[in-house]
């Protein structure tokens, strides 16, 4: 898919010497009207590319470090750290998220990325034709709101109660809805979504489409992806709505990928400083299991002259290192500049199946979903069909144990962990208890996620799993007011930008059920999630 190229065309005005000269310029000070850029599409397609390309942020080959940085605060230093797909190579003097420091600016800036950012183009257009009638405008403005959704749900599961059922209506105070509200009004608004698109009997703004140039069939397929994401994502605390938008998302079947993106891959900029390598929970299962996906997430690094795989531990408090045989040469993420970042991928869709029929929220097998999981994962990086199968044989394999003599990287202080206790394996076990076989489930999703850091650090903390590596520092959750045990912070908080703005924020504490503190659990995580010793 080749860059789609646009150009604004800026009309120069001679001087003006007549009241109907100044009153045809305050019609349009460009010379072209509101209805000549509707016809054109540009109305809507320039804030359509904008809002796709800030889901995940990327951006165009010029753009470097700005979507970079975006990625960082909310895929990398943060949920991708926590999770354990990267280690960073960097305290920040202990200033950022990634050692557990919600420094204001940083909240602030993580909030302008997941919420904001999305935002400030849907609402040009929401207020444009939000309400309109016409079919062709009704398909416009649901394409921009499945793209909201894709990045709002982002928002949600890192923060919490968001403004949602009031973004829009030109309130500069809106007040926020919880959680629960948030996930019910977005299934609904999914679900409209779906059945517009499913209408639709031609292309869609395709010269400004980044992800599926026009096409309405994949955006519904991805409308529905969503909404299976969600209805999986609340069975443990609202079985009836989890089962009805399961139903409502399966029927039709009409669930998929999304496209990649014509653009740079935004995670290149942090390995490029230096500072983004592979992290110890990703090492530990990959390296474990011997799985073949290893060499298509990193590259090998070095120490002592040694080629290998060498990682970062998690919530690591070591300044940055430079020298030789120091974290600068461990492993790094495996990326190319024009590798794609994707919003949902295929294998996801198994892994969610999976999970549904385990718990009966609907019917089919659940090995066969979890093994097809697996493949497709695997197919997605181009690995055999026949290397696929002989993984899913592996039984006997746990994850990797680190000790103090294979941890390069802990300065003064030693650092390990074994988190092979109560592990799984890739082969399915049907003698497993309900609790191993969603073990086996998520273990396997948080592999094939990779390197979606903010959707593999949610389905921890709904879940509980899969097991982390031990953190560098266990002070870390006193920072947060988080439990002793915790592997990850539970949200974000937010920042005092917002308390300042907005004077609904007083009724956050309400809304979360808890503090406005990196410690508070969200409303979807499961009641009897295990805690790992």
């Amino acid at each position: 898919m080749k860059i789609k190229k646009y150009l604004l065309l800026i009309f120069s005005l001679s001087f003006l010497t007549s009241c109907e000269d100044y009153m045809d310029i305050n019609k349009s000070t460009t010379g072209v009207t509101d209805e000549d850029l509707e016809a054109g599409g540009l109305i809507y397609g320039t804030q359509l590319m904008d809002m796709q390309q800030r889901v995940i942020p990327i951006g165009s080959p010029s753009k470097t470090t700005e979507p970079g940085n975006d990625l960082a605060v909310t895929d990398i230093m943060s949920s991708g750290n926590y999770i354990g797909y990267f280690g960073m190579n960097n305290n920040w003097k202990l200033s950022t998220e990634a050692t557990w420091d919600f420094a204001d600016k940083r909240m602030n800036y993580a909030y302008e990325q997941l919420y904001m950012k999305v935002y400030q183009p849907w609402v040009q257009i929401f207020q444009k034709i939000g309400t309109s009638e016409e079919p062709e405008k009704q398909e416009i403005m649901a394409i921009f709101n499945v793209v909201k959704a894709a990045g709002w749900l982002r928002a949600t599961d890192c923060f919490g109660p968001i403004v949602y059922s009031n973004a829009g209506n030109g309130d500069i105070a809106p007040a926020l809805d919880k959680q629960e509200d948030v996930y019910k009004a977005m299934l609904k608004d999914l679900e409209t979504c779906a059945d517009i698109l499913n209408k639709a009997t031609s292309k869609i703004m395709p010269k400004y489409d980044l992800i599926y140039d026009g096409d309405p069939a994949k955006w519904t397929k991805l409308a529905n992806s969503l909404m299976l994401r969600m209805a999986v994502r609340v069975h443990f605390v609202n079985k009836d709505l989890s089962i009805e938008y399961i139903e409502k998302a399966l029927n039709p079947k009409k669930i998929g990928n999304t496209s990649k993106y014509p653009l740079l891959n935004s995670l290149i900029a942090t390995i490029d400083y230096k500072e983004n390598r592979m992290g110890a929970t990703a090492w530990s299962y990959l390296t474990g299991y011997s799985d073949p996906r290893l060499e298509m997430y990193y590259t090998q690094g070095t120490y002592n002259k040694t080629d290998g795989y060498y990682c970062i531990a998690p919530g690591n408090t070591q300044g940055q290192g430079t020298k030789e045989n120091s974290a600068e040469f461990a492993s790094c993420p495996k990326v190319e500049n024009a590798d794609p970042l994707y919003w949902f991928r295929a294998s996801e869709t198994y892994f969610l199946k999976a999970e549904a029929v385990l718990y009966e929220l609907t019917t089919g097998d659940v090995k066969s979903l979890y093994e097809a999981g697996v493949k497709m994962s695997m197919d997605e990086w181009g690995i055999t069909d026949a290397v696929a199968t002989n993984y899913l044989n592996k039984s006997n394999v746990k994850p990797a144990i680190l000790t103090t003599n294979n941890y390069h990287y802990a300065g003064y202080y030693s650092y390990s962990f074994d988190i092979t206790t109560g592990n799984v394996s890739p082969k399915w076990d049907d003698t497993a208890s309900e609790e191993g076989k969603l073990q086996q489930i998520i273990t396997q999703k948080y592999l094939a996620l990779y390197p979606n850091g903010v959707e593999a650090w949610t389905e921890y903390r709904r879940t509980g799993f899969p097991y982390l590596a031990d953190l560098f520092d266990d002070n870390l959750p006193n920072k947060i007011s988080a439990d002793a045990k915790a592997r990850t912070p539970e949200r974000f908080s937010f920042s005092t930008k917002e308390y300042d703005g907005n004077p609904n924020m007083s009724s956050i504490s309400t809304l979360l059920n808890g503090p406005d503190k990196g410690g508070t659990k969200l409303w979807w995580v499961r009641p009897d999630r295990p805690v790992q010793n």
